[in-house]
């Protein structure tokens, strides 16, 4: 139930931030304005699979690439949008829990602890090699932007 009231509130903190934007990218007397420290950072992937292999495509992600996240212990994205209509078919959100310097990782150490789990879980590493050549060549094209939303700080 978390991951959807997130999702929601970024979709929500979104349309309300719209017009504030301009607003929020200038400096002001003391400096470029930050996000602040109720900033929440996530990582938004579009993804438009090859014409008919969307079923695929789903299949790898549901049977091997959610339990291999299960088994590392990892949490799974914020939510998944499955689009009927518009360019897209699919929107994946993820959380960035370090914030903007989770982005200067070329792999995390979440990223190995998730391959590291595909490799065991599918028989070794020429297996998962082979799965995620499938997966990557089901894929036409792909886009991932980057935001943040404001949330309260939470009680520790």
């Amino acid at each position: 139930m978390k991951k959807s009231r997130s999702f929601v509130a970024i979709a929500a903190t979104a349309a309300l931030t719209f017009f504030a934007l301009p607003a929020a990218a200038q400096d002001d007397e003391g400096g470029p304005i930050t996000q602040g420290e109720d900033a929440h950072y996530v990582s938004v992937t579009y993804v438009k699979f090859h014409t008919g292999k969307r079923e695929r495509a789903m299949e790898i992600i549901s049977e091997h690439f959610v339990p291999a996240s299960e088994k590392a212990g990892l949490a799974g994205p914020l939510g998944t949008i499955h689009f009927q209509t518009g360019e897209w078919d699919m929107l994946v959100a993820w959380d960035l829990d370090g914030g903007m310097a989770d982005l200067e990782w070329y792999r995390s150490e979440d990223d190995i602890k998730w391959w590291n789990s595909l490799v065991e879980q599918e028989g070794g590493e020429e297996a998962a090699d082979a799965l995620m050549g499938e997966y990557l060549s089901l894929i036409d094209e792909a886009e991932t932007d980057v935001g943040h939303y404001h949330a309260p700080m939470e009680d520790e």
